[in-house]
C-alpha cells in the first residue's frame, strides 16, 4: 500500500464517522447530545483537513484546519456556557440536567 492509499482511506473512513455525528448532531434528544456532536464535528473536520493538507502537500490547508480548530472550540466552550448560564436562570428546555449537583 502506498501512503497516498492510506491517507485517503483515512479520509474515508473520518467521514463516514462524520456523517454519523451529523445524524447525532440533528436527532440527538438533549441539548448536551447535540453539543457533544458538535465539538465531534469540529474534531472531523480538523481531521481531515489535516490529511488532505499532507495529502496534496499543501500548508494553507494546515492554516484552514488550524482556525477550524479554534472556532470549534469557541464554539463548544460558548454553547456550554449558555447552558450554565441558562440553567442559573431557571431555564430547563429538554430537560437538561447538571451531572455534579449532590444530594439537592
Amino acid at each position: 500500500m502506498t501512503f497516498e492509499l492510506i491517507l485517503e482511506f483515512l479520509i474515508l473512513m473520518l467521514t463516514i464517522s462524520l456523517a454519523i455525528c451529523f445524524i447525532r448532531l440533528f436527532s440527538g434528544p438533549t441539548v448536551p447530545n447535540r453539543t457533544v456532536s458538535f465539538d465531534a464535528i469540529a474534531v472531523h473536520a480538523v481531521g481531515i483537513l489535516t490529511l488532505y493538507a499532507i495529502l496534496e502537500r499543501s500548508s494553507t490547508l494546515l492554516t484552514v484546519a488550524f482556525v477550524t480548530a479554534v472556532l470549534g472550540f469557541l464554539g463548544t466552550t460558548m454553547l456550554a456556557r449558555y447552558l450554565e448560564r441558562s440553567y442559573e436562570e431557571g431555564w430547563r428546555s429538554e430537560q437538561v440536567e447538571r451531572p455534579f449537583d449532590v444530594g439537592d
